[in-house]
């Protein structure tokens, strides 16, 4: 006599059978048991469901839909090894089957964003299935990331060129690659970087580089395991390097000095959480540090070279990190997503500089830094961070305090006011690493390094203005006209006259272009600028050409 089931059994096997189809079943056979969802992005509406199936949508570098397409983005397109849905599975926190967190979904999508190989990336719960089940889909962009390097230049009778090739997602792995040439009047180097940000999906990360140069050799070998989630639970660091770098000083933006500065670092650390919530964590980090560096006189050096020094030490740190993310526009950058973290960052190392790790002396070193952004309303936000510094050690006392201020008006999304303030103190810095003004470190309408020493004090205010021109999908455009004030204090006893003794002031307008399909992000400063004060041999209006990552 066949066995007769009750009703209430049958349920929960129709209900187990159903995750078993949607399991097993192909996309289009999923599809037809589940419904698509308009609410995508609002992933705390599906909290606790379960994930039946992630997928992926994996976009080229161009849509050659859009208008202005040409024959090269169909060339770029061919050529491009698209990032593989392996690697992209590497950086996502969650899988099918799991119980759906919104957290995990929102980091996962900030997480795939920080990859230089991803232009755009969207994370959506685009289905809803049977039995509080979910499918979440990840949509990618990838950035075009086989990037030449071309330069040449010929300047006081010297020539210096470079020749290199970057590749960004080698074979569509997501890790880099580049090789370079440089040659100048005094040395021939050849350089190989890799690097892999997350090897098998295990969040461990591998940097390499090697450059055989003509008066030297250089390396660097780091692994890594970082705290690479809110809640990860603990982190790792190995870093071995040996660099030799040659340091210019200047007088007005004009070379006076040089020497080579040679660099030996070793560094282990680990790190723990200790005390989390669900939108903060505390961790505490140890670590032992070798830092020594030297100096070299090269045939250019006039006014002598740096004392050397050792500050290897044993450290401790503690870090705070409060998680408000926002997904924001025209921050720093411009026509793309920016995760704008508003939520307090802290931490404060304490570190014992220990003639058994190579320290010239004992020490102690004590470092704090925080930062912190804050919507002051629905269109201003303000921006700011501070650092200090102590070191004490035998006859060094060195000291060295930073503060930046941003404060950003939106009048619409295509138009923008920005103003920064920046004061640094400085005390008994070293020769190397005084402060400076000019160029791309502020005073734009002045040179590179045109004011160095231990105080510095910048006001810049620039109006923003993001257009929606694209020039042939390769470079968004937008414009900016600014306003720059500032000085440094200070001089460089080995060095007369390095400091300014009069508060500058530059005007400019100029052209932003962002390479918005590249992997390095690059954008273009184009400005035209009218400096104030300073030699009379900037009395004019100057073109001046900058590459930067940032508005």
């Amino acid at each position: 006599m066949p066995k007769m089931y009750s009703l209430s059994l049958l349920k929960p096997l129709t209900a187990a059978v159903t995750v078993v189809l949607l399991s097993l079943s192909s996309p289009t056979q999923a599809s037809d048991l589940c419904s698509s969802v308009e609410n995508t992005a609002d992933f705390s509406a599906y909290q606790g469901q379960t994930i039946a199936e992630v997928r992926f949508i994996r976009n080229d570098v161009f849509d050659l839909e859009q208008p202005n397409t040409y024959w090269f983005h169909r060339f770029a397109n061919r050529t491009h090894k698209i990032t593989t849905e392996a690697t992209l599975k590497e950086d996502v926190l969650f899988k099918a089957g799991d119980v759906l967190d919104a957290d995990s979904l929102a980091e996962t999508e900030r997480l795939l964003r920080t990859r230089r190989y991803l232009r755009k990336v969207e994370v959506r719960v685009s289905h809803q299935c049977p039995d509080q089940q979910v499918v979440v889909t990840i949509s990618s962009w990838d950035n075009w990331s086989l990037l030449p390097k071309i330069s040449a230049s010929r300047e006081g009778g010297e020539s210096r060129s470079t020749f290199g090739l970057a590749e960004d997602n080698l074979f569509g792995s997501g890790n880099q690659i580049n090789l370079d040439y440089e040659h100048d009047s005094e040395r021939t180097s050849y350089l190989l970087n890799f690097r892999s940000p997350n090897m098998f999906g295990s969040h461990w990360g591998l940097n390499t580089r090697y450059a055989d140069k003509s008066d030297g050799e250089s390396y660097l070998v780091a692994v890594e395991k970082p705290f690479y989630r809110l809640n990860a639970p603990w982190s790792f660091a190995l870093t071995l390097e040996q660099d030799s770098q040659d340091i210019n000083e200047y007088l007005l933006g004009d070379e006076a000095n040089e020497f080579q500065k040679q660099k030996r670092f070793f560094d282990l650390q680990g790190g723990l959480k200790v005390l989390a919530a669900d939108n903060w964590v505390q961790r505490v980090l140890v670590g032992a540090t070798h830092n020594e560096v030297q100096f070299e006189q090269t045939s250019d050096t006039l006014f002598g070279i740096p004392v050397k020094r050792d500050l290897s030490q044993w450290w401790l740190a503690w870090q705070y990190v409060e998680s408000d993310y926002r997904q924001m526009f025209n921050i720093y950058q411009f026509n793309r997503v920016e995760d704008i973290n508003l939520g307090w960052q802290a931490d404060v190392k304490l570190a014992y500089l220990a003639p058994m790790l190579g320290a010239d002396n004992k020490g102690w070193q004590v470092t704090a830094a925080a930062t912190k952004a804050t919507e002051l309303t629905v269109d201003n936000y303000l921006l700011t961070s501070a650092s200090v510094s102590q070191l004490e050690q035998a006859d060094i006392s060195q000291s060295l305090l930073k503060t930046h201020l941003m404060l950003i008006h939106k009048f619409d999304p295509q138009h923008s006011l920005v103003g920064q303030l920046t004061y640094q103190y400085g005390n008994d810095l070293f020769r190397d690493e005084r402060l400076s003004l000019g160029g791309d470190t502020g005073l734009r309408a002045f040179p590179l390094y045109y004011q160095t020493g231990e105080r510095l004090a910048l006001a810049t205010m620039e109006y923003r203005y993001y257009s929606n021109l694209s020039i042939a999908q390769i470079f968004d455009v937008g414009y900016a006209t600014f306003a720059d004030m500032g000085r440094t204090w200070g001089d460089n006893p080995d060095l007369p006259g390095s400091s300014g003794e009069q508060t500058l002031y530059g005007v400019g307008a100029g052209i932003r272009l962002l390479s918005s399909h590249s992997s390095r992000g690059t954008m273009i400063h184009i400005d035209l600028t009218k400096a104030f004060g300073g030699d009379d041999d900037l009395s004019g209006v100057e073109w001046r050409i900058l590459a930067k990552q940032s508005f």
